[in-house]
Protein backbone atom coordinates (compact mmCIF):
# COMPACT_ATOMS: atom_id res chain seq x y z
CA UNK A 1 0.00 0.00 0.00
CA UNK A 2 1.31 3.41 -1.00
CA UNK A 3 0.34 6.65 0.75
CA UNK A 4 0.98 9.89 -1.15
CA UNK A 5 1.35 12.95 1.09
CA UNK A 6 0.30 16.34 -0.31
CA UNK A 7 0.23 19.08 2.33
CA UNK A 8 -0.93 22.34 0.77
CA UNK A 9 0.29 25.80 1.79
CA UNK A 10 -2.22 28.61 2.38
CA UNK A 11 -4.02 29.03 -0.91
CA UNK A 12 -4.94 31.86 -3.23
CA UNK A 13 -6.73 31.65 -6.55
CA UNK A 14 -3.38 32.01 -8.32
CA UNK A 15 -1.58 29.31 -6.34
CA UNK A 16 -4.52 26.91 -6.63
CA UNK A 17 -4.54 27.33 -10.41
CA UNK A 18 -0.86 26.38 -10.48
CA UNK A 19 -1.28 23.38 -8.17
CA UNK A 20 -4.48 21.90 -9.62
CA UNK A 21 -2.89 20.11 -12.62
CA UNK A 22 -0.22 18.62 -10.35
CA UNK A 23 -2.74 17.33 -7.81
CA UNK A 24 -4.84 15.82 -10.58
CA UNK A 25 -1.78 14.15 -12.13
CA UNK A 26 -1.33 12.15 -8.91
CA UNK A 27 -5.01 11.44 -8.29
CA UNK A 28 -5.37 10.07 -11.82
CA UNK A 29 -2.76 7.40 -11.04
CA UNK A 30 -4.21 6.10 -7.77
CA UNK A 31 -5.12 2.42 -7.86
CA UNK A 32 -6.44 -0.13 -5.39
CA UNK A 33 -3.06 -0.20 -3.62
CA UNK A 34 -2.61 3.54 -3.19
CA UNK A 35 -4.16 6.52 -1.48
CA UNK A 36 -3.55 10.26 -1.39
CA UNK A 37 -3.72 12.42 1.71
CA UNK A 38 -4.29 16.14 1.15
CA UNK A 39 -3.75 18.57 4.01
CA UNK A 40 -5.73 21.81 3.63
CA UNK A 41 -5.93 24.82 5.90
CA UNK A 42 -9.39 25.33 7.34
CA UNK A 43 -9.67 28.85 5.93
CA UNK A 44 -9.21 27.44 2.42
CA UNK A 45 -12.21 25.09 2.58
CA UNK A 46 -14.34 27.15 0.21
CA UNK A 47 -11.46 27.99 -2.13
CA UNK A 48 -10.61 24.36 -2.82
CA UNK A 49 -14.15 22.92 -2.74
CA UNK A 50 -14.70 23.10 -6.56
CA UNK A 51 -11.41 21.29 -7.22
CA UNK A 52 -12.17 18.54 -4.71
CA UNK A 53 -15.61 18.03 -6.21
CA UNK A 54 -14.12 17.77 -9.68
CA UNK A 55 -11.48 15.26 -8.57
CA UNK A 56 -13.99 13.08 -6.74
CA UNK A 57 -16.37 13.15 -9.70
CA UNK A 58 -13.67 12.51 -12.28
CA UNK A 59 -11.91 9.74 -10.34
CA UNK A 60 -14.57 8.02 -8.24
CA UNK A 61 -12.38 4.98 -7.53
CA UNK A 62 -9.43 7.05 -6.23
CA UNK A 63 -8.94 6.85 -2.48
CA UNK A 64 -8.64 10.44 -1.30
CA UNK A 65 -8.34 11.53 2.30
CA UNK A 66 -8.82 15.26 2.78
CA UNK A 67 -7.83 16.65 6.17
CA UNK A 68 -8.93 20.17 7.13
CA UNK A 69 -7.52 21.89 10.17
CA UNK A 70 -6.02 25.13 11.39
CA UNK A 71 -2.27 25.63 11.04
CA UNK A 72 -0.51 22.74 12.80
CA UNK A 73 1.85 24.16 15.41
CA UNK A 74 4.84 22.93 17.34
CA UNK A 75 7.69 23.10 14.82
CA UNK A 76 9.29 25.78 12.70
CA UNK A 77 8.74 24.01 9.38
CA UNK A 78 4.98 24.09 8.63
CA UNK A 79 5.27 21.41 5.94
CA UNK A 80 6.59 18.89 8.45
CA UNK A 81 3.86 19.85 10.91
CA UNK A 82 1.38 18.90 8.19
CA UNK A 83 3.24 15.70 7.29
CA UNK A 84 2.79 14.45 10.83
CA UNK A 85 -0.92 15.21 10.74
CA UNK A 86 -1.23 13.26 7.49
CA UNK A 87 0.91 10.40 8.80
CA UNK A 88 -1.68 9.71 11.48
CA UNK A 89 -4.20 8.95 8.70
CA UNK A 90 -1.86 7.05 6.34
CA UNK A 91 -2.46 3.33 5.79
CA UNK A 92 0.42 2.59 3.44
CA UNK A 93 3.62 0.71 4.18
CA UNK A 94 5.24 2.99 1.61
CA UNK A 95 5.15 6.77 1.97
CA UNK A 96 5.65 9.21 -0.88
CA UNK A 97 6.18 12.82 0.18
CA UNK A 98 5.71 15.29 -2.66
CA UNK A 99 5.54 19.09 -2.69
CA UNK A 100 2.16 20.60 -3.48
CA UNK A 101 3.26 22.27 -6.72
CA UNK A 102 4.70 19.12 -8.32
CA UNK A 103 3.09 17.29 -11.25
CA UNK A 104 3.86 13.65 -12.05
CA UNK A 105 4.22 12.12 -15.52
CA UNK A 106 1.84 9.36 -16.56
CA UNK A 107 2.60 6.03 -14.87
CA UNK A 108 4.88 7.60 -12.26
CA UNK A 109 3.43 5.99 -9.13
CA UNK A 110 3.72 2.46 -10.49
CA UNK A 111 7.16 2.95 -12.01
CA UNK A 112 8.41 4.53 -8.78
CA UNK A 113 7.21 1.55 -6.74
CA UNK A 114 8.83 -0.88 -9.16
CA UNK A 115 12.12 0.99 -9.22
CA UNK A 116 12.19 1.36 -5.43
CA UNK A 117 11.64 -2.38 -4.99
CA UNK A 118 14.73 -3.07 -7.12
CA UNK A 119 17.11 -0.28 -6.06
CA UNK A 120 18.19 -1.61 -2.66
CA UNK A 121 18.16 1.86 -1.06
CA UNK A 122 16.29 3.15 1.98
CA UNK A 123 14.84 6.04 -0.01
CA UNK A 124 14.35 7.01 -3.61
CA UNK A 125 14.04 10.63 -4.68
CA UNK A 126 13.22 12.27 -8.00
CA UNK A 127 14.30 15.46 -9.79
CA UNK A 128 12.02 17.96 -11.46
CA UNK A 129 12.13 20.62 -14.16
CA UNK A 130 10.23 23.73 -15.26
CA UNK A 131 8.54 23.62 -18.67
CA UNK A 132 6.27 26.64 -18.36
CA UNK A 133 7.21 30.18 -17.30
CA UNK A 134 3.95 32.02 -16.51
CA UNK A 135 5.52 35.41 -15.75
CA UNK A 136 8.76 37.31 -16.21
CA UNK A 137 9.62 37.03 -12.51
CA UNK A 138 9.14 33.25 -12.64
CA UNK A 139 12.18 33.08 -14.92
CA UNK A 140 14.59 33.09 -11.96
CA UNK A 141 13.21 29.83 -10.58
CA UNK A 142 13.08 28.27 -14.04
CA UNK A 143 16.74 29.07 -14.71
CA UNK A 144 17.89 27.78 -11.33
CA UNK A 145 15.94 24.53 -11.69
CA UNK A 146 16.67 23.82 -15.36
CA UNK A 147 20.23 25.10 -15.72
CA UNK A 148 21.87 24.72 -12.30
CA UNK A 149 19.87 22.12 -10.41
CA UNK A 150 18.72 19.53 -12.96
CA UNK A 151 22.01 18.87 -14.82
CA UNK A 152 23.78 18.42 -11.49
CA UNK A 153 21.18 15.92 -10.29
CA UNK A 154 21.55 13.90 -13.50
CA UNK A 155 25.30 13.76 -12.93
CA UNK A 156 24.86 12.61 -9.33
CA UNK A 157 22.40 9.93 -10.45
CA UNK A 158 25.09 8.42 -12.66
CA UNK A 159 27.62 8.48 -9.81
CA UNK A 160 25.54 6.33 -7.45
CA UNK A 161 23.85 6.72 -4.05
CA UNK A 162 23.47 10.16 -2.46
CA UNK A 163 22.67 11.39 1.05
CA UNK A 164 19.93 13.94 0.44
CA UNK A 165 16.35 14.09 -0.75
CA UNK A 166 14.55 16.29 -3.25
CA UNK A 167 11.21 17.71 -2.17
CA UNK A 168 9.60 16.95 -5.53
CA UNK A 169 9.18 13.31 -4.49
CA UNK A 170 10.70 11.11 -1.79
CA UNK A 171 9.65 7.47 -1.55
CA UNK A 172 10.51 5.38 1.51
CA UNK A 173 9.15 2.74 3.88
CA UNK A 174 7.06 3.91 6.80
CA UNK A 175 8.91 1.67 9.26
CA UNK A 176 12.32 2.99 8.18
CA UNK A 177 11.10 6.53 8.75
CA UNK A 178 9.69 5.80 12.20
CA UNK A 179 12.90 4.02 13.25
CA UNK A 180 15.34 6.65 12.01
CA UNK A 181 13.60 10.04 12.01
CA UNK A 182 12.31 12.07 14.93
CA UNK A 183 9.46 14.44 14.08
CA UNK A 184 10.70 17.26 16.27
CA UNK A 185 14.17 17.17 14.73
CA UNK A 186 13.09 17.22 11.10
CA UNK A 187 10.47 19.85 11.91
CA UNK A 188 13.21 22.23 13.05
CA UNK A 189 15.03 22.11 9.69
CA UNK A 190 14.49 24.50 6.83
CA UNK A 191 15.59 21.88 4.27
CA UNK A 192 13.57 18.93 5.55
CA UNK A 193 14.26 16.99 2.35
CA UNK A 194 18.00 17.28 2.93
CA UNK A 195 17.75 16.00 6.51
CA UNK A 196 15.43 13.16 5.48
CA UNK A 197 18.03 12.00 2.98
CA UNK A 198 20.69 12.16 5.68
CA UNK A 199 18.60 9.98 7.97
CA UNK A 200 17.48 7.48 5.34
CA UNK A 201 20.71 7.08 3.43
CA UNK A 202 21.60 5.48 1.09
CA UNK A 203 19.33 7.36 -1.30
CA UNK A 204 18.92 6.63 -4.99
CA UNK A 205 17.86 9.21 -7.57
CA UNK A 206 15.05 7.79 -9.68
CA UNK A 207 14.75 7.79 -13.44
CA UNK A 208 11.50 9.75 -13.67
CA UNK A 209 11.50 13.54 -13.97
CA UNK A 210 8.64 15.51 -12.45
CA UNK A 211 7.55 19.05 -13.22
CA UNK A 212 6.65 22.27 -11.43
CA UNK A 213 5.35 25.69 -12.43
CA UNK A 214 7.04 28.67 -10.70
CA UNK A 215 4.58 30.68 -8.66
CA UNK A 216 6.38 34.01 -8.17
CA UNK A 217 4.12 36.92 -9.09
CA UNK A 218 6.66 39.69 -8.44
CA UNK A 219 10.40 40.12 -8.80
CA UNK A 220 10.63 40.57 -5.04
CA UNK A 221 9.11 37.14 -4.44
CA UNK A 222 11.39 35.61 -7.06
CA UNK A 223 14.54 37.18 -5.61
CA UNK A 224 13.69 36.15 -2.04
CA UNK A 225 12.97 32.60 -3.21
CA UNK A 226 16.28 32.48 -5.09
CA UNK A 227 18.11 33.79 -2.03
CA UNK A 228 16.46 31.22 0.26
CA UNK A 229 17.50 28.39 -2.04
CA UNK A 230 21.08 29.62 -2.26
CA UNK A 231 21.32 30.22 1.48
CA UNK A 232 19.95 26.76 2.19
CA UNK A 233 22.59 25.18 -0.04
CA UNK A 234 25.30 27.18 1.70
CA UNK A 235 24.08 26.20 5.17
CA UNK A 236 23.75 22.49 4.39
CA UNK A 237 26.60 22.04 1.91
CA UNK A 238 29.14 24.83 2.62
CA UNK A 239 31.94 23.10 0.71
CA UNK A 240 29.70 22.46 -2.28
CA UNK A 241 28.39 26.00 -2.12
CA UNK A 242 31.88 27.42 -2.13
CA UNK A 243 32.84 25.16 -5.03
CA UNK A 244 30.05 26.71 -7.12
CA UNK A 245 32.55 29.45 -7.82
CA UNK A 246 34.15 26.96 -10.23
CA UNK A 247 31.02 26.97 -12.40
CA UNK A 248 30.85 30.77 -12.49
CA UNK A 249 33.52 31.52 -15.12
CA UNK A 250 32.11 35.00 -15.66
CA UNK A 251 33.50 35.93 -12.23
CA UNK A 252 37.08 35.34 -13.34
CA UNK A 253 36.65 37.57 -16.37
CA UNK A 254 35.01 40.26 -14.22
CA UNK A 255 38.03 40.23 -11.92
CA UNK A 256 40.32 40.55 -14.93
CA UNK A 257 38.28 43.51 -16.24
CA UNK A 258 38.58 45.24 -12.86
CA UNK A 259 42.32 44.64 -12.78
CA UNK A 260 42.89 45.58 -16.43
CA UNK A 261 39.98 47.85 -17.42
CA UNK A 262 41.86 49.24 -20.43
CA UNK A 263 42.70 45.82 -21.87
CA UNK A 264 40.35 44.90 -24.71
CA UNK A 265 41.09 41.17 -24.28
CA UNK A 266 39.54 41.21 -20.79
CA UNK A 267 36.35 42.83 -22.07
CA UNK A 268 36.23 40.49 -25.04
CA UNK A 269 36.55 37.47 -22.75
CA UNK A 270 33.85 38.74 -20.41
CA UNK A 271 31.36 39.40 -23.20
CA UNK A 272 32.21 36.11 -24.88
CA UNK A 273 31.65 34.12 -21.67
CA UNK A 274 28.31 35.83 -21.06
CA UNK A 275 27.17 34.88 -24.55
CA UNK A 276 28.42 31.32 -24.08
CA UNK A 277 26.36 30.98 -20.89
CA UNK A 278 23.40 32.51 -22.71
CA UNK A 279 23.58 29.93 -25.51
CA UNK A 280 23.96 27.02 -23.08
CA UNK A 281 21.00 28.24 -21.04
CA UNK A 282 18.75 28.62 -24.08
CA UNK A 283 19.71 25.17 -25.36
CA UNK A 284 19.05 23.45 -22.04
CA UNK A 285 15.62 25.06 -21.78
CA UNK A 286 14.86 24.09 -25.37
CA UNK A 287 15.74 20.46 -24.74
CA UNK A 288 13.57 20.38 -21.63
CA UNK A 289 10.60 21.75 -23.54
CA UNK A 290 10.64 25.10 -21.78
CA UNK A 291 9.98 27.79 -24.43
CA UNK A 292 11.57 31.18 -23.79
CA UNK A 293 10.03 34.50 -24.82
CA UNK A 294 11.91 37.59 -25.92
CA UNK A 295 11.56 39.07 -22.44
CA UNK A 296 13.22 35.93 -21.05
CA UNK A 297 16.10 36.20 -23.51
CA UNK A 298 16.85 39.73 -22.36
CA UNK A 299 16.84 38.67 -18.70
CA UNK A 300 19.20 35.77 -19.38
CA UNK A 301 21.78 38.25 -20.66
CA UNK A 302 22.17 39.64 -17.12
CA UNK A 303 21.56 36.35 -15.29
CA UNK A 304 25.30 35.59 -15.24
CA UNK A 305 25.87 38.68 -13.10
CA UNK A 306 22.92 37.86 -10.85
CA UNK A 307 24.36 34.40 -10.10
CA UNK A 308 27.59 35.99 -8.94
CA UNK A 309 25.80 38.54 -6.76
CA UNK A 310 23.65 35.78 -5.27
CA UNK A 311 26.70 33.66 -4.50
CA UNK A 312 28.34 36.47 -2.57
CA UNK A 313 25.13 37.40 -0.74
CA UNK A 314 24.63 33.79 0.37
CA UNK A 315 27.90 33.99 2.29
CA UNK A 316 26.91 37.16 4.12
CA UNK A 317 25.67 36.72 7.73
CA UNK A 318 22.14 37.78 6.86
CA UNK A 319 19.10 35.72 7.92
CA UNK A 320 16.22 34.75 5.68
CA UNK A 321 12.51 35.00 6.36
CA UNK A 322 10.26 32.02 5.67
CA UNK A 323 7.01 30.65 7.06
CA UNK A 324 6.66 33.62 9.36
CA UNK A 325 10.00 33.01 11.07
CA UNK A 326 13.55 34.31 10.86
CA UNK A 327 16.12 31.65 9.96
CA UNK A 328 19.72 32.42 10.88
CA UNK A 329 20.89 28.92 10.08
CA UNK A 330 19.62 25.58 8.75
CA UNK A 331 17.40 24.95 11.78
CA UNK A 332 15.16 26.80 14.22
CA UNK A 333 14.18 25.36 17.57
CA UNK A 334 10.78 26.21 19.04
CA UNK A 335 9.63 26.01 22.63
CA UNK A 336 6.94 23.40 21.97
CA UNK A 337 8.56 20.61 19.95
CA UNK A 338 6.63 17.63 18.67
CA UNK A 339 7.57 14.31 20.18
CA UNK A 340 8.87 11.37 18.20
CA UNK A 341 5.69 9.39 18.82
CA UNK A 342 3.09 8.82 16.11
Amino acid sequence: MLSVFKPLPPLSTHSLDLMSPGLESFVAQLDSRSEMLIGIHEQDREVIAPLLERLQAGYPCAKLKVIFRADPDGVANPKIAWQRVLAEQAEGELWLWSDADIAAPSGFLQSARDEFAMCGAKMMTFPYVVRKIPSASALLEALFVNVEFYPGVLLLRRLGPVDFGLGAAMLFRRDDFLQRVEWGEIGAWLADDFLLGQKLRPVRIGEATLETVPGALTWRQAVLHDLRWTKTIRWNRPVGSFARILILPVLGWMVLVMLEPAHYFAWLGLLGMIQAEFLVTVEICRRLGCPLKLRDMLCIEVWSFWRIILWFVSWMPWPIFWSGRIWRGPRVEMAGRMTGET
